[in-house]
């Protein structure tokens, strides 16, 4: 941050605000939270370990930002052999919009597929 100066307060920090969860989806008692402190969820977690004890091989994301923490952690998921579904509008990259573009297809050439929220809510719902 010394730096950059300019990106204080642009980054989260745990335990400021922009750290926290949104209220709609705040943990449920039971639910696994996973803190990280790098790009991808995978480093410096027990991410892995996680989802392996648990035989779990498909994983789905959204979140923020597209290009830089969510692409990290696809690629990743994608070298650990994990199955990356990239929800596309359920994302926002961080820059111009030709990153988010940049981003999905690289995900749907090289390290998954990308979908949208309604055909993940309507698979969901058909379960």
């Amino acid at each position: 941050m010394r730096a950059r100066p300019e990106l204080k307060g642009k980054i989260l920090i745990h335990g400021s605000w922009d750290y926290e969860f949104v209220d709609d989806l705040k943990p449920a008692p039971g639910d696994i939270v996973v803190p990280k402190a790098r790009y991808s969820g995978f480093c410096g977690t027990a991410l892995d370990n996680i989802l392996r004890a648990r035989d779990i091989r498909n994983l789905i994301f959204a979140g923020i930002a597209t290009n830089v923490c969510v692409e990290s952690t696809i690629r990743d998921a994608y070298h650990r052999e994990f199955f990356c579904l990239l929800v596309g509008d359920a994302t926002s990259q961080s820059g111009p919009p030709f990153i988010q573009d940049a981003t999905i297809y690289n995900v749907e050439r090289f390290l998954g597929w990308v979908t949208t929220t309604d055909n993940v809510c309507a698979a969901l719902t058909r379960r």
